[in-house]
């Protein structure tokens, strides 16, 4: 498929450019959601249906299997303590989706959140 190859090629680009292949939601390389299309290669692979051969190339890539919303560089517990300060202004965890703290996903971190403890796979 040279649709999927093409947007492998830009992962091999963004890495090149910033040693990892964890490409934030929202970032597009050349017109391209790059963002969304890693996103959907983590899904297709959790639920099976990503080609074995696929799986191989973005493993020798580095390819992150769950992966982030959030800068790389930002622990879970840096973001819990975003989310912490949000909660003392606010009085509720209750974060918009598109909200963004000192420049970090917020929104998007609890929502991942969320969707990892509906499947179980929130650590404890």
């Amino acid at each position: 498929d040279t649709s999927w190859d093409a947007m492998f090629a830009l992962l091999l680009q963004f890495k090149t450019k910033n040693g990892h292949c964890n490409v934030p939601r929202r970032h597009a390389e050349q017109g391209k959601s790059l963002g969304d299309w890693v996103s959907k290669q983590r899904f297709k692979k959790s639920k099976a249906a990503l080609e074995q051969r696929r799986v191989d190339l973005l493993e020798q890539a580095g390819f992150e299997w769950e992966g982030t919303v959030t800068d790389n560089d930002m622990s879970w517990g840096a973001m819990f303590e975003l989310l912490m300060q949000f909660k003392t202004r606010n009085g509720h965890c209750n974060v918009p989706s598109r909200h963004v703290e000192q420049g970090k996903a917020l929104g998007q971190w609890v929502g991942n959140q969320r969707f990892k403890k509906g499947n179980g796979a929130l650590e404890q």
